[in-house]
């Protein structure tokens, strides 16, 4: 047996057994921080201001995207369809980076009419506050304001419908 192989599985003993004891001590207890809608002003496609704390009171479904991103444009039709049939749930889409006229040309490109509640985010401010990290996004808040989903990617139907779940 080679001279060190001693020393060497004491070595790893001692790590996997200060591993264990690390995961069981040092771990903090207490509650990580619920994640709420900023307060945070983008504007609307007209150029108004528009906070987004204002939209507690009912569950929001915010959806952050861009005219480029292919994934964003294959499911904002089935987003703009779920957001037309749900009363109680308010639908909340952020462009990330572009202006007026990008979306404008987008959505006469793809014949999609208009978004409803269409906010913009030119500085992506929303990637630092709420940790977006890339697009698509969706995230659900209830009425209080707190994130009980996070979707990162294309959305389809199926998942859609469990999240929407969520905020009942």
């Amino acid at each position: 047996m080679w001279p060190g192989a001693k020393l060497l599985r004491w070595g790893l003993v001692v790590l996997v057994a200060g591993g264990l004891l690390y995961g069981l001590l040092g771990r903090s207890t207490s509650r990580q921080a619920a994640v709420l809608l900023p307060d945070l002003v983008l504007e609307t496609e007209g150029g108004q201001p528009k906070n987004l704390r204002a939209l507690v009171g009912r569950p929001v479904v915010l959806n952050t995207w861009a005219t480029w991103c292919a994934p964003c444009r294959r499911e904002m039709p089935l987003l703009l369809e779920e957001a037309a049939r749900q009363e109680g749930v308010q639908f909340v889409f952020v462009n990330m980076g572009e202006g007026p006229e990008a979306i404008r040309i987008f959505l006469d490109e793809v014949k999609l009419g208009s978004i409803p509640n269409l906010l913009l985010d030119k500085r992506a401010q929303l990637s630092e506050v709420l940790q977006v990290q890339g697009l698509p996004t969706t995230l659900f808040f209830d009425a209080k304001g707190q994130l009980v989903g996070r979707h990162l990617g294309e959305i389809n139907r199926k998942e859609l419908a469990g999240y929407l779940g969520r905020l009942e």
